[in-house]
């Protein structure tokens, strides 16, 4: 898709139903990659999700607070050689935003009933951000669905409490006050939006790695109060909880079989290096790298050499 379409999309996909959906997306660097974007209704949840190419399944998970869309120059460069799905998970974009749960089981659950309802036994599986941790984790619950796994800018869940942690405080107080009911949504919603603002100054290598045009959809987006409250959510019962499991060893007696590559910014200060070591016990096959130029928001910073990773990693051809 170039610029601005409207997408009508209606069909039957395994058990689930691709409902109509007459939508403004603008997905606005995929070039002349055609792309479709439809709604599909998986239980309890109407899931947008946006796909390009054809080929082996690589499915593509967003960090917050972003949706499908800061996939859109990397599935440009895949959809050569690949069918790349993009979906807005729960509470983003253009997903629905439901009041309950956005726990782990929640999560996995969307995944497990996305690859139901797209037809898919087993994908590639991309994940950035806090679905990343997401990602790992449904590596070790359901390694049947995942062929290999590629994570983000987030570390695999074995890493241990270090001393070197106390400088990363400084970038990860935020989240405390994000998960708090009230306090969170307001943070994300109210005024001049200061908190996720500096969100992406602080964590990207430039200034203009995250577009105004997508920086003001993220942020018009955290305007809807269910979206907001939605976000909150997510750090209050997976992203704060599931980082002090990790800390606690909750998994260190699990082994990862699912072949990993994990790839962060080499201008990423949230988790030190020294912690990123000591996993080959853990992991069957697991490989840690650095991308130049690039910070927390490491898609966005370096998309085109993101994609070569991937690809390379998954044996696939890159675009240009």
């Amino acid at each position: 898709m170039h610029g601005e379409e409207y997408v009508t999309a209606i069909r039957l996909v395994g058990s689930a139903l691709v409902t109509p959906s007459h939508e403004r997306r603008s997905v606005r660097r995929m070039g002349q990659v055609p792309a479709l974007s439809r709604i599909l209704e998986l239980p309890g949840l109407h899931m947008r999700v946006v796909e390009a190419g054809a080929g082996e399944p690589v499915l593509l998970l967003h960090g917050f607070p972003q949706d499908s869309r800061e996939y859109a120059r990397v599935m440009e460069l895949l959809a050569d050689g690949a069918r790349v799905i993009a979906p807005d998970l729960r509470g983003a974009g253009g997903t629905d935003a439901p009041a309950g749960r956005y726990d782990l089981a929640t999560m996995q659950g969307d995944l497990l009933a996305l690859l139901d309802a797209l037809g898919l036994d087993r994908v590639a599986l991309v994940a950035h951000d806090w679905s990343a941790m997401v990602g790992f984790l449904f590596c070790l619950d359901h390694p049947d669905r995942v062929s290999r796994y590629v994570a983000l800018a987030v570390p695999p869940p074995y890493v241990r409490p270090h001393p070197a942690m106390v400088r990363s405080m400084r970038y990860l107080w935020f989240q405390y006050g994000l998960a708090t009911p009230v306090l969170g949504p307001r943070l994300l919603a109210g005024g001049s939006q200061r908190l996720p603002r500096w969100l992406f100054r602080t964590f990207t290598a430039r200034p203009d790695s995250i577009s105004a045009e997508d920086a003001a959809a993220y942020l018009g987006a955290l305007r809807a109060p269910a979206r907001a409250r939605a976000g909150s959510a997510l750090y209050r019962q997976l992203i704060v909880p599931g980082f002090v499991q990790i800390m606690m060893g909750r998994y260190r007696d699990r082994v990862l079989e699912v072949p990993a590559l994990v790839l962060f910014g080499e201008q990423d200060d949230v988790i030190p290096t020294v912690m990123l070591q000591g996993f080959d016990q853990h992991a069957r096959d697991l490989t840690i790298d650095f991308v130049p130029g690039a910070a927390h928001y490491i898609v966005d910073d370096e998309p085109g050499e993101v994609a070569r990773r991937i690809a390379r990693f998954l044996a696939l051809p890159v675009g240009s």
